[in-house]
């Protein structure tokens, strides 16, 4: 994402007003309820989590693996602060970054988690290339995004035709992407997976793991 001053103020507010009406219980919501059924053991792992918000995630993550070295990252400064001053853990260390060019060294984590953003971020071929750098060899990751092969489309084509900003239930935010289940396939497919890849067709979940294996899913939907 280009780090405009712009678009960064704008979800500074954004967080700013989800933060007043956050769902503290993460499970209630599909996305981190299908990927907590997901998770393997992830104590004495290194993760990351990209777009992790205000933190609630991260929490989450901290209190089931106590053993967890975990680093949740944003690109709202204002998210970052959110995070940090409701959530104080030693297994957790909270960071600015921008999901499509992060700060840290190639082969640095274990797992690499990101819920609901790439839908957001301004080149997200770019942010799964980003992904594949950050993991180890035998490193895996699960990300979740909004399928518009339903409901969702319907909204969306409402909102087009009367020409307003497009509002997926929790606010407009500056740039939206919309993804059919195939283009999110496609896109890993494309950056990540040359070759030996399978998938079984659904609408939810990209499982995808370092040594080159794609799955989708759609437990807990």
């Amino acid at each position: 994402m280009s780090k405009d001053s712009g678009t960064t103020a704008h979800y500074d507010r954004w967080h700013e007003q989800m933060f007043a009406r956050e769902e503290r219980d993460v499970l209630n919501l599909p996305w981190y309820k299908t990927v907590d059924s997901l998770l393997p053991d992830l104590n004495g792992k290194a993760v990351l989590e990209v777009g992790c918000g205000r933190g609630v995630f991260a929490n989450y993550l901290a209190r089931r693996f106590p053993a967890i070295r975990l680093t949740a990252v944003d690109f709202s400064p204002r998210a970052i602060e959110l995070a940090k001053t409701t959530f104080q853990a030693d297994n957790i260390v909270f960071e600015v970054g921008n999901a499509e060019a992060l700060q840290f060294e190639s082969g640095s984590f274990d797992y690499y988690i990101s819920c609901e953003t790439i839908e957001h971020v301004f080149h997200p071929e770019q942010m799964i290339r980003e992904s594949f750098r950050l993991l180890k060899k035998g490193g895996a990751f699960i990300l979740t995004t909004e399928n518009y092969f339903n409901a969702y489309f319907l909204v969306w084509l409402k909102c087009w035709l009367l020409r307003k900003p497009f509002d997926s239930g929790s606010g407009i935010q500056p740039h939206e992407n919309f993804f059919f289940v195939s283009d999110a396939i496609k896109m890993v497919q494309t950056g990540w997976l040359p070759h030996n890849t399978h998938h079984q067709q659904s609408f939810s979940v990209l499982a995808v793991s370092r040594n080159l294996s794609l799955k989708t899913c759609d437990r807990g939907f």
